[in-house]
């Protein structure tokens, strides 16, 4: 991978991709590695079935799971830029201004509509293809395991997936162009999460938090808008599973009218204070910043190219496998 001005898109394409590789390899190796531990404590456990494993055990592997890849997949990416001029600058301040706090509910109203859709789009898959939706996470007993599943499933993500993807991969590509950065890091993203169903409102969820990246110059408020719908779904999957079934209808009902309520009035709100010209305008789709061949480039990094083709093919194999 040559460094030659020219050639920086590539290299960075490229880069890209052995960041994805080193996440999915890690993350193979730990849940080997976790489910190998498992076996002192019984002879077909594993993370999807962790029969006779104790759960604060069982919360601390779920913890670690997705921070160990993300760490080391966003740690190559810091060390083969740093010596150079595209080296990595992360900015976590949080705007000042309590305006931006208007932006979560919305955000959250949005991925809710996302989140129905994705539901509807499971039934279809499940009608016409070999389709089977994901298995949901079993949530333990106790509040000690609760805890560390919480982190593990909400905490995590937020702080970690934020500097991969936007704090890294975003960054760098934002050299050719705003919307092609954005677009291209939410590609990736989206297709490293295997679920098929789920790839669409994933895609929208991305965007929405690279555009908040992008308009605040933080890092900051995409983990906290991702944190916030890491944790509204962590309250419908507690709703579903640890209520009985009037109880959790009520309470998912009542959840969605309240982030919907809170949405539309956020929405209003932003709309009548204008709130948008606290931040960097939204870029234009017509961007001409460097963007002569970009995508020919991009096509021609060749382990960019198998990367994305290799994670296309794994996302729609269910369908027909």
């Amino acid at each position: 991978m040559a460094r030659r001005q020219g050639d920086r898109l590539k290299y960075v394409a490229n880069l890209t991709a052995l960041a994805a590789w080193v996440y999915l390899g890690s993350t193979a190796l730990f849940r080997m590695s976790a489910e190998k531990l498992f076996g002192f404590f019984h002879v077909s456990a594993t993370l999807e079935n962790p029969v006779a494993v104790p759960e604060w055990i069982l919360g601390i592997c779920n913890l670690l799971l997705p921070a160990v890849g993300l760490v080391l997949a966003f740690a190559l990416m810091w060390v083969a830029v740093r010596n150079s001029t595209m080296r990595l600058k992360i900015s976590l301040y949080l705007p000042k201004r309590a305006e931006l706090w208007l932006f979560v509910p919305v955000l959250l109203g949005i991925n809710l509509l996302c989140s129905l859709g994705t539901s509807l789009l499971q039934r279809f898959l499940e009608r016409f293809t070999n389709y089977s939706p994901p298995v949901a996470v079993q949530l333990p007993q106790s509040g000690f395991a609760m805890l560390l599943y919480y982190i593990g499933i909400c905490v995590v993500p937020a702080i970690f997936e934020e500097l991969l993807v936007r704090g890294a991969i975003q960054k760098l590509l934002s050299h050719w162009g705003a919307w092609f950065s954005i677009v291209v890091s939410s590609v990736l993203f989206m297709l490293l999460h295997q679920d098929i169903a789920q790839m669409p409102s994933i895609f929208v969820a991305s965007v929405l938090m690279g555009l908040a990246a992008y308009c605040t110059g933080s890092l900051a408020a995409g983990m906290v808008v991702h944190l916030a719908n890491n944790t509204m779904s962590f309250c419908f999957l507690y709703a579903t599973q640890k209520l009985d079934g009037i109880s959790a209808f009520a309470l998912t009902g009542y959840l969605t009218m309240i982030f919907g309520v809170a949405a539309i009035g956020c929405a209003i709100a932003i709309q009548k204070r204008k709130t948008m010209r606290l931040f960097k305008p939204i870029p234009r789709v017509y961007d001409p910043k460097n963007r002569q061949s970009r995508l020919e480039r991009l096509l021609t990094a060749p382990l960019f190219l198998i990367t994305f083709a290799g994670l296309a093919i794994r996302a729609v194999w269910p369908l027909f496998g």
